[in-house]
């Protein structure tokens, strides 16, 4: 059962709705506006009843500021805040946006982390066809777990042995991947159907992201997940093709920037590197 979020005050209510509303229409992923939500509902909650128009600066650097939080968490509050604020300006709720001084976060990139091969084949030889079908999109395709979630024998295009698969990633943008022809003629098979159906109305809507996540989580070694998965095939298609730019247009990035945070380099691949520069007497 899902769970309803938790309501804002009666002072609040309005405004969030219509900047909700705002961010769909400009397109956001609905995981995005939920993050959105939680971020600011904290933050409303935190001012113990306030009003919009009575924030202060102050008080956004004391959320912000709490210890304990991640980069990545000071990140999203500082781009929640900034954005609300944003709207509440447009729309004539607030001559100023509170937090539009708010500092940028610094914070080390993440280290790429792909599943161990080993760790992949051992959690497949457990698992039934459908959840191996999960684990080979995200290893082999680079899918993320919401991606996954939504194949459809209608997203593949083209005659199996040279098949594509309709993928439509953040922000609604599309590309297309090739299949292997094994997946091209599985997939074909839910027809016009979702390949991982809801059991709760008879395949009408698909899996949820979160459910793909536990069911792939919960398969592979502990503390690695369906991230680790796209990790795992931007760091073989690297090492196949020292294409860091195909390799970006296979996972959906919108920056090669981002796509090098996702290939790890094995030590032997670096062994090569320092051996190439050994000083020859």
């Amino acid at each position: 059962m899902r769970l309803r979020p938790e309501p804002f005050p009666q002072t609040w209510e309005q405004s969030v709705d219509q900047w909700l509303t705002y961010l769909r229409a400009a397109g956001r992923m609905p995981s995005t506006i939920k993050t959105r939500r939680v971020k600011l509902w904290g933050f409303v909650h935190y001012l113990a009843g306030k009003p919009p128009e009575n924030v202060t600066r102050t008080d956004c650097e004391k959320w912000m500021g709490r210890e304990g939080l991640s980069a990545e968490t000071r990140k999203g509050i500082r781009a929640t805040l900034t954005s609300y604020f944003d709207w509440c300006v447009d729309h004539d709720l607030r001559s100023d946006n509170p937090a539009i001084g708010l500092p940028h976060v610094a914070g080390s990139k993440p280290h790429p982390r792909p599943c161990p091969e080993t760790g992949i084949r051992e959690a497949m030889d457990g698992l039934s066809e459908r959840d191996r079908l999960m684990v080979r999109l995200g290893a082999e395709l680079g899918l993320r777990r919401g991606e996954i979630a939504k194949v459809s024998g209608r997203d593949v295009v083209g005659p199996a042995d040279n098949a594509l698969l309709r993928v439509v990633g953040k922000g609604d943008k599309q590309r297309l991947i090739p299949l292997p022809q094994d997946l091209a003629v599985r997939i074909r098979q839910t027809g016009d159907g979702w390949l991982f159906p809801s059991r709760n109305d008879h395949g009408i809507s698909h899996l949820t992201a979160g459910r793909v996540g536990k069911i792939v989580g919960s398969a592979l070694p502990q503390s690695y997940g369906t991230h680790s998965l796209r990790h795992r095939a931007a760091t073989q298609a690297y090492l196949a093709t020292h294409d860091l730019l195909a390799v970006s247009t296979l996972l959906g990035h919108s920056s090669v920037a981002t796509t090098q945070r996702y290939v790890a380099m094995p030590p032997e691949e670096l062994r090569k590197v320092v051996s190439s520069l050994r000083v020859h007497a």
